[in-house]
């Protein structure tokens, strides 16, 4: 079975406590923005490029560097989604917006790119992990 790398962040903006997700075309369901990595770049180049090719938005990641300060930022996590002839392995970062909030689309794989509150999500076609991850997210660093 073939394994894909890829890397994603959870964009919350910390005056509304939104989470900035995008309608991926495929899944027809609002996910956090993301991708594949490309070659000779790393998971945290990647998935600051993808939110910004998807949504048009800059993003600072969040999280400590261990043990080293000129370490690599530690993943909030990794996924591991399964396909029929694959497996995705999603490493997840949490981040903040940089500048600009307001999304703007020119993307092949997206079809819209919206914040969401967490009050929201519930009536979205959303991964459930999605949910689970914003409540985290507010609960640890927003409260």
């Amino acid at each position: 079975m073939n394994k894909e790398l890829c890397a994603s962040i959870f964009v919350i903006n910390p005056d509304t406590k939104k989470i900035l997700l995008v309608k991926h075309r495929e899944f027809k369901k609002w996910v956090q923005p993301g991708g594949h990595l490309e070659h000779n770049e790393t998971p945290e180049e990647a998935a600051v490029r993808e939110v910004y090719e998807e949504t048009n938005i800059k993003v600072k990641l969040l999280g400590e560097r261990f043990p080293r300060e000129d370490d690599f930022i530690r993943p909030l996590g990794i996924q591991c989604n399964r396909k029929d002839s694959y497996t995705q392995v999603d490493i997840l970062y949490f981040g903040i917006p940089n500048g600009n909030i307001e999304p703007i689309v020119d993307d092949e794989e997206t079809i819209s790119a919206r914040w969401f509150s967490r009050e929201e999500l519930e009536e979205l076609n959303v991964f459930e992990d999605i949910k689970i991850t914003m409540d985290y997210l507010l609960r640890n660093y927003f409260n």
